[in-house]
């Protein structure tokens, strides 16, 4: 599923991400595992120990329950938080409606 703009509902959660940031030939140029702070159908926020640049492409895998979800973004937003950490606001670029709804029901108001 392609997405557009932003405004959509956004809840808290702490969902385990293992994330790549890649170039435009899919070269890693890092990756690591980081909690999520909110999301929504359109993005999603995560703390990391990295500052990663905005405009970066990333690819996501989070941990939904029992089930896997797999995500690609580009990185937004950026903003300090502590000396040692970053809220990193990534829009995604590339959700399967599967992967939606497996979203959906972990964090069903977030599809209303």
């Amino acid at each position: 599923m392609d997405f557009e703009g932003r405004g959509a509902k956004r809840v808290e959660s702490e969902n385990l991400v293992a994330y790549r940031v890649v170039d435009k030939d899919d070269n890693t140029i890092s990756q690591g595992m980081v909690i999520t702070l909110d999301i929504s159908k359109t993005g999603i926020a995560i703390q990391s120990k990295e500052f990663i640049e905005a405009d970066s492409l990333i690819e996501l895998t989070l941990g939904m329950g029992e089930d896997v979800v797999k995500a690609n973004g580009i990185v937004k937003n950026i903003k300090k938080i502590s000396d040692e950490e970053y809220q990193v606001g990534i829009e995604f670029k590339f959700l399967t409606e599967e992967d939606l709804n497996i979203i959906g029901m972990q964090y069903p108001s977030i599809l209303k």
